[in-house]
């Protein structure tokens, strides 16, 4: 795998540059942050801001679209990588899906084509199967629970180290899009009220869930999903807090509630792996420093910031009649019916696609689990907060 590194040098009496591999951006910053520099083939050399030692570029490719909650975990990211190393990481920000496409970045990343990349990790779920245990449903509440988990559990667990280094792949960091919520125009409180109801759902393991809830099960892409509705293909959605205010579904939809599904899809930051072990040892060092930081509750503060406007959009529309929360029997009920056999083809599925011993990895991060679930000052998950903020107005 070839490296994709540019970086340079500066000694008293002479100034170096070489360059390895670069990926021009599409609609980014431009490299170089206001450095002077020479370039040569499309890329930009600097003399480091004022002799500071090796600048590093770190070239991108995301799906990220910039008014999600997602984006600011990047930016976050970013941002502090940018600040702490004074400059010497510079990152070439680029349009979503202007480099790679959605599906595609996880190999751009793992061939050298970009430095790093931003994309939901079931789209390469052969690639690192580790973070599809995400996808079983009833599994995690809490956002920040489920960001801390993975993190630990892949950096830590031996299979799930192994794949990564099979896949020429450093894990940065991945976090959920939000808690599963459902909107409808009548009451959905426990599993029965599911029966029969054409739900718009996506993932395999959820549209199973769904299935053996008694659900009709519909399958339409985002953008669609509108239209569906208005047109009666579908009676009822299960979104995140995307669905009701960025897709507009509140306009559709009246009841909101979260069945205690919790989350059932990642989005994630990956680094080619030759390029992140070629960074200088000190900037290594803040590359390190800064994903802790994302993973231990960082990223998800940035991520709560732009869900909590989604929130007050969906309060204040005066269409909205309710926003609740099963209760815990009710969530028991389906949980039980359903969730040990997903389990079970979820293990066979991982082990299919190289994870060793996915049952001890599961294992493993169900305790990772267990344990950030009980620190008392855990971020907040800003989808109980929001119905918290519903039941109080």
């Amino acid at each position: 795998m070839r490296k994709n590194i540019r970086y340079t040098v500066t000694a008293v009496l002479a100034v170096a540059a070489l360059t390895l591999s670069a990926c021009g951006g599409g609609g980014g910053e431009t490299n170089g942050g206001g450095a002077a520099g020479a370039e040569t083939d499309g890329t930009t050399t600097s003399d480091g801001g004022g002799g500071s030692g090796e600048t590093i570029t770190i070239n991108t490719a995301t799906m990220v679209q910039p008014n999600t909650p997602n984006a600011p975990v990047v930016t976050w990211f970013f941002d502090q990588l940018e600040e702490r190393s004074d400059g010497r990481i510079e990152i070439d920000r680029t349009e979503p899906e202007s480099i790679c496409k959605a599906p595609e970045i996880a190999e751009c990343v793992r061939d050298g084509r970009v430095d790093l990349g931003i994309s939901i990790s079931d789209y390469s779920a052969q690639v690192f199967p580790s973070m599809t245990v995400a996808t079983i449903p009833f599994m995690v509440e809490n956002s920040q629970a489920l960001m801390q988990s993975l993190y630990k559990v892949n950096m830590e667990n031996e299979s799930a180290r192994a794949q990564w280094e099979n896949a020429g792949i450093e894990l940065i960091g991945g976090w959920g899009p939000g808690k599963l919520i459902l909107g409808s125009n009548e009451p959905v409180n426990n599993v029965a009220d599911i029966s029969g109801v054409r739900f718009r759902v996506t993932g395999a393991m959820l549209q199973r869930a769904f299935e053996e809830g008694g659900a009709n099960v519909i399958a339409l892409p985002a953008a669609e999903t509108y239209e569906g509705i208005e047109r009666g293909i579908a009676d009822a959605v299960a979104w995140t807090m995307d669905g009701p205010v960025d897709y507009k579904l509140m306009e559709q939809l009246t009841t909101w509630t979260d069945p205690g599904v919790g989350h059932y899809t990642t989005f994630a930051i990956w680094m080619n792996k030759d390029f992140y072990d070629s960074i200088p040892d000190d900037l290594r060092a803040i590359v390190d420093e800064v994903r802790d930081e994302l993973n231990g509750g960082a990223g998800m503060e940035a991520f709560n910031a732009v869900t909590e406007t989604q929130c007050t959009s969906l309060i204040e529309f005066p269409n909205t009649e309710s926003f609740t929360a099963w209760d815990a029997a009710a969530t028991a009920e389906w949980r039980d019916a359903v969730q040990a056999d997903l389990i079970e083809e979820w293990i066979t599925q991982a082990e299919a696609d190289g994870l060793a011993d996915a049952r001890g990895y599961l294992a493993d991060y169900q305790a990772a689990l267990d344990e950030a679930s009980s620190q008392p000052d855990i971020v907040a998950d800003a989808v109980s907060a929001c119905i918290d903020r519903f039941g109080a107005n």
